[in-house]
């Protein structure tokens, strides 16, 4: 009697209308979960605005500003070096005194025919005159008249000529002090006292160096400096005029910055790069001609600068920068034409694609490659973004030019 109770009519109708509320269900509810937007957990670093200092270290030689190599204009013995080898000298400074003698004696026969040349040309003058006189009473000849007169003429020319050999003579005669001709830094002498010396000879006497101000001649690559000078007003805005700094290698950072003076535009065919001079105060002669150093040309600066850390920039088979970034609103956006300008260590400089405030996802991107063919996607942050402030770029940058 159990049994039948049990698998009556009603009872078996029951049991199949439960069974179908329940498969009911199931499918609603199977149907409402395929609609859903998954969500990934991923990380992502939030863009402040920085001023990005643009550097750039070169490789440089120091020079002197001024190189005066002391040769002698006449020939003769050294008498004297009239100054401290390794010294600092001044304009006008005697260095040398070769023998005067024989130059002292051409002067002074110089002065002696000037004065035999004036005696001559008195002489002659006043013939000319005694025939002005002459010739009015007709005591004397015209002709006779005219040649006094070519002969004053000529003693006139004479007086020039042992004028110009005085000159020559006197000119000669204080060569015979060789002098330096600028302010700085004379070295070793190559001669001794007694050593001939002859006028215009290939090996200089001395050398004097103007080391203040002290000139350091950097190389850049043509193309490179080409786009800093495209880029100037646009990208970056340029420095003030004392840009230069020198780091020497032991970390220590010379204390007067320096400018740059001009840019060759010449081109150096071997290298392809162009030289840039930048001039630095150096009254305690700490930088000499020959050094090697680097110093750190400051471009300038970008204002608002968006630093994006390297993994949250990728590429596409295109070749473009992409990123994603993480909504307000949590969906995932997949965004392509990002440009780069330039990079530190652990970041890019994004000049184009990327706004100031705006989260770029920077781990869990394997997750959401989807996304890139325009899928949908939610992200959540399982920790706080991450930031670059101020002091942290500028510590990044320093160390990026060393």
């Amino acid at each position: 009697m159990r049994s039948k109770k049990l698998f009556s009519p009603i009872a078996l109708t029951l049991a199949f209308t439960s069974l179908f509320l329940l498969s009911g269900c199931d499918n609603h509810s199977s149907q409402g979960g395929g609609d859903q937007i998954p969500t990934v957990n991923v990380k992502v670093f939030k863009v402040n605005p920085l001023t990005y200092t643009l550097k750039v270290p070169l490789p440089a030689r120091v020079v002197a500003s001024q190189i005066a190599e002391i040769r002698p204009q006449v020939g003769g013995i050294i008498l004297k070096r009239e100054f401290a080898e390794s010294s600092n000298v001044k304009a006008g400074q005697s260095l040398y005194q070769i023998d005067p003698a024989i130059y002292q004696a051409n002067y002074d026969s110089a002065i002696a025919n000037l004065a035999s040349s004036k005696a001559n040309a008195n002489i002659a003058h006043l013939t000319l005159k005694r025939y002005a006189g002459l010739l009015k009473t007709k005591s004397i000849s015209q002709q006779d008249y005219d040649k006094a007169a070519a002969d004053a003429q000529q003693a006139d020319a004479a007086v020039s000529v042992a004028e110009a050999s005085v000159h020559t003579a006197k000119v000669n005669l204080d060569y015979t002090k060789v002098y330096s001709p600028i302010d700085g830094y004379i070295g070793k002498s190559n001669v001794t006292e007694g050593a001939l010396v002859s006028a215009g000879q290939s090996t200089p006497l001395a050398s004097v160096q103007q080391l203040d101000p002290i000139y350091v001649d950097m190389t850049e690559a043509a193309t490179a400096y080409n786009k800093y000078l495209q880029d100037k007003n646009v990208i970056y805005e340029p420095a003030p005029k004392d840009n230069v700094n020198i780091i020497f290698n032991d970390g220590s950072k010379y204390q007067y910055p320096g400018y740059i003076k001009f840019s060759d535009m010449i081109v150096n065919e071997t290298t392809g790069t162009v030289t840039l001079r930048a001039v630095f105060p150096n009254p305690n002669a700490q930088i000499l001609p020959g050094m090697f150093i680097k110093p750190q040309v400051t471009l300038g600066y970008i204002k608002n600068a968006v630093l994006v850390p390297q993994q949250g920039i990728t590429s596409n088979n295109k070749g473009e920068y992409t990123t994603k970034i993480l909504n307000p609103d949590n969906t995932v956006e997949y965004r392509t034409g990002i440009e780069v300008y330039t990079g530190i260590p652990g970041y890019w400089v994004v000049t184009k694609g990327i706004n100031v405030g705006e989260q770029v996802i920077v781990a869990g991107l394997l997750n959401l490659s989807t996304v890139e063919s325009g899928g949908k996607i939610n992200g959540k942050a399982t920790e706080e973004p991450t930031t670059l402030t101020q002091e942290e770029l500028d510590t990044l940058i320093k160390n990026s030019v060393k």
